[in-house]
């Protein structure tokens, strides 16, 4: 049997996490708003969302959605989601983990969401595995 790496949920980046709040603050084009938007359409009842950054998806979830938990492994970026989950439109709760170990029980997620992550986290195949448990 096959052993897997888990990677701990607190990984801080506090440089890039500063940088990545600051720029999505002032920055984010309007055309990742609108993807946020089209990303989020359609969804309903209890969602996952992978690697939340500073919360900048929660805005777009509507009404149909009952329940988000959002996943956030950086500390800082985890601190700023958590203010954000305040002003959500949607019940939000910001918890410490990663994509390679979804803290979320089998087949408890009507979907995931994971916006402009998958390219940093370190095995997308495990990403991938823990997304597809959960759903």
């Amino acid at each position: 049997m096959a052993t897997r790496t888990v990677a701990p949920a607190d990984q801080a980046h506090p440089v890039f996490a500063r940088i990545w709040t600051t720029a999505m603050r002032r920055f984010q084009p309007q055309s990742i708003k609108e993807k946020r938007a089209q990303l989020a359409r359609g969804l309903h009842g209890v969602v996952v969302e992978v690697g939340c950054g500073s919360g900048s998806a929660f805005p777009f979830y509507p009404a149909q959605v009952t329940q988000v938990t959002a996943i956030e492994p950086e500390p800082y970026l985890r601190a700023q989601a958590q203010e954000a989950a305040k002003s959500a439109p949607v019940p939000v709760e910001v918890v410490a983990g990663t994509g390679a170990a979804i803290p979320a029980a089998d087949d408890s997620a009507d979907a995931v969401v994971c916006s402009l992550v998958l390219c940093s986290v370190p095995d997308q195949a495990a990403t991938l595995a823990e997304i597809a448990r959960v759903l």
